[in-house]
């Protein structure tokens, strides 16, 4: 992992006070194992979640854009950035009941064929460590599962978008909201200017509608195994945080017609758009991340949204008395579903739920 830049501020606010406190380091962390290691569990923690966001700046909020462009551009150094952007955040809690503890690390890393730039709000936790001499003693360790708010914005399409002078629709601002303090994650996405301009949970469910007129049309035997290959292979692309590429999906799914997916899906989006369809010449631009239709666009690709995968599953649901999770397999043939009556009828109970439903038989 090619880290270039990494460095934590402090920052410390408590809700009866009014002003927040920053420390800032006079100096860069030096890239070595221990830099990697962390920003390997770090981009772990992040490329895992499922609250992951997408969007880019909002063009009404300037102050962090132009920040970010001055730093790109070299007109100030990364460490001045940093701390700008740290003093300028506390500014924001002053006079508020808010409140917040421990550091936003900032860290950037080139890749093959982009750059990009991350911004984490870390937190600690005690732990009992052994000295040198054997006694126990308190540390103070990083808490990477209690990660908060992560930022991540790809530079590459920033300075980009900088050098064409037009809004770029890309999505190359991530956000993702951690555990706990969501007032003091929204506060860093509005001061951070960041807007949503992908609906993922709306795309990832047009998909699957798809996906369910694609499985209607093959064999009873294939139709329920095609679905599963679907939802394992975009669950783990989401878990890798890539998106789902329809072409390798498509490969993955019929060897023998590697293009047949591929080619129902972009079908099935163009009837949705009423775009009319594609020359032959089109058909062929696989390699494309997107298709051009008049002056609609046939996306080639999904980020999807990892709630929506799993209940396409399963159907799952609680409330104080029942929880309730089956296969969504088991509806229509096991289970069925009275709407009229709100109801379930469920067959072919777990062995383990009849006995204890079924009394102990006894003998005489």
């Amino acid at each position: 992992m090619p880290v270039t830049h990494f460095i934590t501020h402090q920052i410390n606010k408590e809700a009866q006070k009014p002003a927040a406190m920053v420390t800032t380091t006079a100096n860069e962390a030096e890239v070595d194992d221990y830099c990697h290691l962390v920003m390997s569990q770090l981009k772990g923690t992040f490329v895992q979640r499922a609250s992951k966001r997408y969007g880019c700046f909002n063009p009404e909020v300037t102050r962090f854009k132009g920040l970010t462009l001055n730093w790109l551009n070299d007109q100030q150094s990364f460490l001045s950035w940093t701390k700008k952007i740290s003093e300028q955040f506390a500014d924001m809690m002053d006079n508020t009941e808010l409140e917040i503890d421990g550091y936003l690390a900032f860290a950037t890393e080139e890749l093959a064929d982009t750059d990009k730039l991350y911004i984490f709000h870390l937190r600690e936790k005690s732990n009992l460590c052994l000295t040198a001499d054997m006694q126990l003693s308190e540390s103070r360790i990083l808490d990477f599962s209690n990660t908060g708010f992560v930022l991540c914005i790809d530079t590459s399409a920033l300075k980009k978008e900088q050098e064409e002078g037009k809004r770029s629709e890309e999505k190359y601002f991530t956000f993702s909201f951690g555990r706990g303090d969501k007032p003091i994650q929204k506060l860093f996405s509005d001061f951070a200017g960041f807007i949503d301009t992908l609906d993922t949970e709306q795309e990832t469910q047009e998909f699957l509608q798809i996906v369910e007129e694609y499985a209607s049309t093959l064999p009873e035997d294939q139709s329920a195994e095609t679905k599963t290959k679907v939802i394992e292979y975009c669950v783990e692309q989401d878990k890798q945080g890539e998106a789902v590429e329809f072409k390798t999906l498509s490969g993955q799914l019929d060897s023998s017609a590697p293009e047949k997916f591929e080619q129902f899906v972009a079908l099935k989006k163009r009837e949705r758009r009423e775009v009319r369809p594609r020359s032959e010449s089109t058909m062929n631009e696989g390699h494309n991340s997107e298709l051009a239709q008049g002056e609609s666009v046939i996306k080639t690709d999904l980020i999807p949204d990892r709630k929506s995968l799993k209940n396409y599953l399963r159907y799952s649901g609680k409330n104080k008395e029942v929880t309730l999770s089956f296969a969504a397999t088991a509806l229509g043939s096991d289970i069925s579903f009275d709407p009229s009556e709100n109801s379930l009828t469920i067959k072919n109970l777990p062995s383990r739920l009849l006995k204890q439903l079924k009394p102990e038989s006894t003998s005489d």
